[in-house]
């Protein structure tokens, strides 16, 4: 399987079936986002099961792939309408706002022996915030 297709698995089931996910991580990865690291596979398990609920649409617009070796870079866009409760990293929670969200976002994946070795992942979190109407 090519990088492309690895990188292409993860995001095709990231929104929709979080454990298929999961398994193109390989033992000890790194995964970063914009609120820090989190723990491979429980950490990431959990912080997409909570996508999963809040965004039960929710999936990846992708617009740019590029490789280079084991590195590739992901450009696009996460799509997805609030239609459940939300948690919060302070332990609060949202409830549904009904309201669509396009959020930009780029990652950059380290793929060795067919897995996924590190996950970096930014997106425009203030902006995702604003749409939901959480912040001004």
């Amino acid at each position: 399987m090519s990088h492309k297709s690895i990188a292409m698995k993860y995001f095709d089931n990231a929104t929709k079936n979080p454990e298929v996910a999961l398994a193109c991580f390989a033992g000890g990865a790194e995964f970063l986002s914009p609120m820090g690291a989190l723990p491979v596979p429980e950490g990431v398990r959990g912080f997409l099961d909570g996508y999963k609920k809040s965004f039960p649409d929710s999936g990846f617009e992708i617009t740019r792939i590029v490789e280079q070796g084991d590195q590739i870079a992901v450009e696009g866009f996460w799509v997805g309408t609030h239609t459940g409760p939300m948690q919060m990293p302070d332990g609060t929670t949202v409830p549904p706002t009904n309201r669509k969200v396009r959020a930009p976002f780029a990652t950059f994946l380290t793929i060795v022996e067919g897995k996924i070795k590190s996950h970096r992942g930014y997106w425009d979190l203030a902006g995702f915030m604003m749409q939901l109407g959480l912040t001004k």
